[in-house]
């Protein structure tokens, strides 16, 4: 008889938001392929989540490496129920990736998007799921496009707020070229968790992590990790709708600039130019 378990994708799964949506999936029976760069963090996280949990080492700041994890999983895992792009991150201006980026266009989209496109037909095989892990935006918010790619690109919490913008504009995107191979595509913002690794990456003043804390135990607005959790499972594995952006967890209109078509399009050809394997910006 078959193995009827299904298999999910977690990037960023070695700690925080990632790390509660692995064991999330693993408690619901799920096979889960934990995406990470620390391979002790990594065994911790698969060791907890059960013997279905298996940890792969991939360097998401290069996308030869991706290209070289995509190849990895779809050995793995030829039917693929559910991808969550979980990795992310803020960052302070500094140099570019190796690939030529800034770095919080690559993690937030970059690498995203090309994890996503080479796994496509492992997806369709088995009518699987994309999830896109967004932020809170403000239904209002646009940013012009050569803001989050190219030469003014910039680090920075507002780098972030616009990365995951683009995100959300890249998953309406999605649907609409692969929805037809029975793919699903839908973005969801979990909640703010103020104790997780978060921000550690900026230098000099950070609000997330230096007031942030205060403020959402003041005005009640973080989450727990279990509150997460719920919201991945029910994101990711239960009826959803195509292209949606779920706002912790509930259906949204998606912020203004990622409903603009010319925005959109103009994200998809940025990004088949910078992400070509001979491409440097």
């Amino acid at each position: 008889m078959a193995d009827s378990t299904k298999t999910a994708v977690v990037t960023g799964g070695t700690s925080g938001l990632g790390e509660a949506a692995v064991m999330a999936l693993a408690q619901a029976g799920w096979r889960v392929l934990v995406v990470g760069r620390d391979a002790q963090r990594g065994a911790e996280v698969a060791g907890k989540a059960g013997p279905r949990a298996e940890f792969l080492k991939a360097d998401l700041f290069s996308l030869e490496d991706v290209r070289r994890l995509a190849a990895d999983i779809k050995q793995r895992a030829p039917r693929l129920d559910l991808l969550i792009n979980n990795a992310g991150g803020v960052f302070s201006k500094g140099p570019l990736t190796a690939d030529g980026l800034e770095r919080t266009f690559e993690l937030n989209v970059a690498a995203p998007y090309v994890l996503t496109e080479a796994l496509l037909d492992n997806l369709a095989a088995a009518k699987g799921r994309v999830v896109n892990v967004a932020t809170g935006i403000a239904k209002g918010f646009k940013a012009p496009l050569d803001e989050v790619v190219g030469p003014k690109a910039k680090g920075g919490m507002m780098s972030y707020v616009k990365n995951k913008m683009a995100l959300i504009s890249l998953t309406r995107e999605q649907q609409r070229r692969h929805g037809d191979r029975s793919v699903t595509f839908v973005a969801l913002h979990p909640g703010i968790i103020t104790n997780t690794r978060f921000g550690q990456t900026m230098t000099g003043f950070n609000p997330f992590t230096t007031i942030g804390p205060f403020f959402s135990k003041l005005f009640n607005i973080g989450v727990s990790l279990e509150t997460a959790q719920q919201r991945y499972l029910k994101v990711g594995t239960e009826p959803v709708e195509p292209a949606g952006y779920y706002y912790e967890g509930t259906l949204r209109e998606a912020p203004k600039g990622a409903r603009d078509e010319q925005f959109s399009q103009g994200l998809w050809a940025k990004l088949q130019e910078v992400t070509a394997p001979q491409a440097r910006t």
